[in-house]
C-alpha cells in the first residue's frame, strides 16, 4: 500500500508534467537507447533538408519544417522568461526524477517528448511519480524521491508551477494541469 493510501485513505494522482523549459535528455541518458543514428540519417533531420524533400508533396510538412527554428528560439526566449528549470545536472536527485518521467515515455513508446507527463501523489517530503497510464496497474512503474518546495522568486512565479528542491541541492520545475492542482500538490508536500 502506498504511504498516500496509509495517511487519508485515497490514492489522489495528481496529473502534470515536467516543465517544458528542462532541457531534453540526450538519448544515452534513457533506458535501451539505441546506438547514434548515423550522419546522412542526421542531416536528413536538419530542417533545411526536411523542407526541401517535402516541398514537392507535401506544402504542409515544408512549412513545419521551416518554423523549426523559430519554435526552437520561441522556447529559449520562453526559458528567459519562466526562468530555468533544472538545476543539478542529471546526475543529481532532480535529474534522475526528470529521467525517470523521460524514462516512462522512452520505454513504452521509444519517443522523444517536450514535456513529458505523469501523476504525482505527495506526503509530507516525500512525491511518487508514476506514469498517466495503467492506473490502477500495481505494476506500474514509480518513484519516490525526498523533496520540499522550493521558493520561486517574485517575477518567475506562474500559478501552475511547483519547484521541488531535494537534499542534495539540486532543484526540478513542473508544471500541473490547473492552479488547483499545483495548489493540491503544493499543500500535499508541505504538510
Amino acid at each position: 500500500m502506498d504511504e498516500v493510501d496509509e495517511i487519508d485513505g485515497v490514492d489522489e494522482e495528481i496529473p502534470g508534467r515536467l516543465s517544458t523549459h528542462v532541457r531534453r535528455p540526450s538519448r544515452a541518458l534513457l533506458p535501451g537507447s539505441p546506438a547514434r543514428a548515423p550522419l546522412p540519417h542526421r542531416i536528413g533531420d536538419f530542417f533545411l533538408v526536411r523542407f526541401l524533400k517535402a516541398l514537392p508533396d507535401d506544402l504542409a510538412d515544408a512549412v513545419a519544417a521551416l518554423l523549426d527554428p523559430f519554435e526552437r528560439g520561441a522556447r529559449l526566449i520562453g526559458r528567459l522568461f519562466h526562468g530555468p528549470a533544472l538545476r543539478g545536472g542529471w546526475d543529481g536527485e532532480a535529474g534522475r526524477l526528470a529521467l525517470a518521467l523521460h524514462g516512462f515515455h522512452w520505454t513504452r513508446w521509444h519517443s522523444e517528448s517536450r514535456g513529458p507527463r505523469g501523476t504525482f501523489t505527495a506526503t509530507p517530503g516525500k512525491v511518487t511519480v508514476r506514469p498517466p497510464w495503467g492506473r490502477g496497474d500495481p505494476a506500474r512503474e514509480s518513484r519516490t524521491v525526498g523533496c520540499a518546495l522550493r521558493p520561486v522568486p517574485l517575477l518567475r512565479r506562474r500559478p501552475t508551477r511547483v519547484d521541488l528542491v531535494f537534499a542534495d541541492g539540486s532543484w526540478l520545475s513542473l508544471r500541473m494541469n490547473t492552479r488547483a492542482d499545483a495548489a493540491r500538490l503544493r499543500a500535499l508536500v508541505e504538510q
